[in-house]
């Protein structure tokens, strides 16, 4: 082995250590095959000069314009059209909690019930009082007794009798005075007598009078009203101990306790948390860009996986007009309705569609004219969405440089996505793989899947393929070279690769 030929080897570039391991594995088979300073140096040439990369292959793909219905895919949650969390009517100790977490209750049905010893007192001293004023109202209704009429008329004709006789009297006293039988005091007397008898002949006949004609209609009145306050007074203690009788205010599962036995309330206390599933609304965020695809009214394609019905068809009944911009999200709420559907589990009714699944919702919109690419050629990065287009040399088509540009992205029909941006144009060439490590204006490689059978392989494959289409003539060559030319050839292929 000469020296030599070594030195001028390593003299002759800067080497990577890929290609440094080659050529010294090149020069030891070339030593022992006795070669000459001549071949090394030929080796060293075909390894390529100064160790440089060739370009990075890629996938491209070409713009197309087609008219495209606009398909909108999001992932939201299923959430019940109806909740409510059921709370104490009253102040009180639980005394029964009847429910459990996921038990289906009907309307009416009582969830827990509160200690009623004072209240069942207030009630029966209230009633008490309503019954005696029951009666004082029916007694003032009847009017006067029998027995009162009678004795009043009695009165009244003892009055009279009394008046006639104190009136013969003093016409008897008036005629004797005028005979001057009698004197002065004995007329008074008798006048005085006559004066009492007719007073209490007209106190008597007005009390025969009023008796007779009963209780006045104020009182009767004033009575009924006292009656009927007592009366809405027993009512209102009634329905006071209906609050702390907590009841279902619909059909509907209790997905939450909050309360137990033993537990003090006050009124508004949360007691459980009730969803009504027989309808259930699918809530998404939609982007500003896509929102006017969607249209209340619209139908929407609905898939919750790992449920008994994985397809559902829903309608779009609400856009929320308020984005949570305070936080920076530009997502809208919409709202697809769903009709939920129910098995028997065990005797139990259980709901397919429960609170919190995830949904998968795809909307259809008006067909656009739309300039489409493969969503693999979107790269996306903290100042925007961009892709790569490809602009291929004039003499090879498969070597060409890459120029960076910013779209945004638009409608998708599952593969294909829609740019818009000012500088794209139909049958524009974009880079589909190997994106994310290219810089703007870099020479690349464009993969020759037809050519070297490789279609499918990644790109990553195919750079360590020693035979690709690049290389088909470099094959061809070494078909005619002797072994030594042959070795240096795959030499120069190993370190260029």
């Amino acid at each position: 082995m000469k020296p030599v030929c070594v030195t001028t080897c390593f003299s002759s570039a800067r080497w990577s250590g890929r290609a440094v391991l080659t050529v010294l594995a090149t020069l030891t088979f070339a030593a022992a095959n006795g070669c000459g300073s001549s071949e090394l140096e030929e080796t060293a040439a075909n390894a390529g000069p100064q160790g440089k990369m060739p370009p990075p292959l890629v996938r491209v793909a070409t713009i197309e314009e087609r008219r495209l219905q606009p398909q909108i895919m999001v992932v939201g949650s299923v959430t019940p059209r109806y909740q409510s969390i059921v709370a104490s009517g009253a102040d009180g100790v639980v005394e029964k909690f009847l429910v459990e977490e996921g038990q289906f209750v009907s309307q009416g049905e009582v969830l827990a019930t509160l200690r009623m010893v004072t209240t069942d007192l207030g009630i029966k001293e209230a009633t008490a009082v309503l019954r005696e004023r029951r009666e004082t109202l029916a007694e003032l209704e009847a009017g006067s007794r029998p027995e009162e009429i009678a004795e009043a008329k009695a009165k009244m004709l003892v009055a009279k009798a009394a008046q006639s006789n104190a009136k013969t009297k003093q016409e008897r006293a008036e005629r004797l005075f005028q005979r001057n039988a009698t004197n002065r005091e004995d007329l008074d007397d008798a006048k005085e007598r006559r004066e009492a008898a007719d007073q209490l002949f007209v106190a008597a006949n007005a009390v025969f009078d009023r008796i007779q004609a009963g209780p006045r209609k104020e009182k009767i009145e004033q009575a009924r009203a006292r009656y009927e306050a007592q009366r809405e007074r027993v009512a209102f203690l009634d329905a006071e101990k209906e609050k702390r009788n907590t009841k279902a205010p619909f059909d509907g599962y209790v997905v939450r306790n909050m309360t137990f036995v033993g537990q003090w309330l006050s009124k508004g206390d949360p007691i459980v948390r009730l969803v009504m599933l027989d309808k259930v609304d699918v809530v998404v965020n939609v982007d500003q860009w896509q929102l006017g695809h969607i249209r209340p009214g619209d139908s929407a394609d609905v898939r919750v996986e790992g449920s008994q019905q994985p397809k559902w068809t829903g309608k779009v009944v609400a856009i929320v007009p308020r984005s949570d911009w305070a936080s920076g999200s530009r997502a809208f709420p919409v709202e697809i309705r769903l009709t939920n559907r129910f098995d028997e589990e065990g005797g139990d009714r259980q709901p397919v569609l429960k609170e919190g699944m995830m949904a998968e919702v795809t909307f259809r919109g008006a067909a656009v004219d739309a300039l489409l690419a493969p969503k693999d050629s979107l790269v996306r990065t903290s100042r925007g969405t961009m892709l790569y287009l490809y602009r291929p040399d004039e003499d090879n088509p498969r070597i060409g440089t890459v120029q960076q540009l910013f779209v945004t992205p638009g409608v998708n029909d599952g593969t294909s996505v829609q740019l818009i941006a000012d500088d794209l144009r139909s049958g524009m060439q974009v880079v589909t793989e190997g994106a994310e490590r290219l810089r703007p204006f870099q020479t690349v490689q464009v993969a020759a899947e037809l050519a070297a059978g490789t279609n499918g392989a990644s790109l990553a494959d195919e750079a360590t393929q020693p035979a690709t289409a690049a290389h088909s003539d470099q094959a061809t060559s070494n078909q005619s070279r002797k072994p030594s030319e042959v070795t240096s050839a795959h030499t120069k292929n190993d370190v260029t690769e």
